[in-house]
């Protein structure tokens, strides 16, 4: 999978972590939805489907620029992430 990294994505809104393996090659927006269809489908409904997502950066709380690829946002494997409604 070299064209692929592992993030953790942390959901506040229910409180729950997920490990999801996202594209490298990719723009951050497309990223958001591709994570947001993956929670709703591993929380097994509990978060909802939501068009007005964001990525931030878990450690420093920065947004991650929707118009960055995934390199350029800094992400690397083990990276982590929050997903938000906004």
């Amino acid at each position: 999978m070299k064209n692929k990294i592992l993030v953790e994505v942390y959901v506040p809104l229910i409180e729950r972590e997920f490990d999801v393996f996202i594209p490298i090659n990719k723009k951050i927006k497309n990223v958001t939805r591709l994570i947001n269809e993956a929670i709703v489908d591993l929380s097994n409904g509990s978060w909802p489907s939501d068009k007005n997502v964001r990525l931030f950066s878990r450690n420093s709380g920065v947004y991650l620029d929707s118009k960055a690829n995934v390199r350029e946002a800094g992400l690397v494997n083990g990276s982590e992430v929050i997903l938000l409604i906004v």
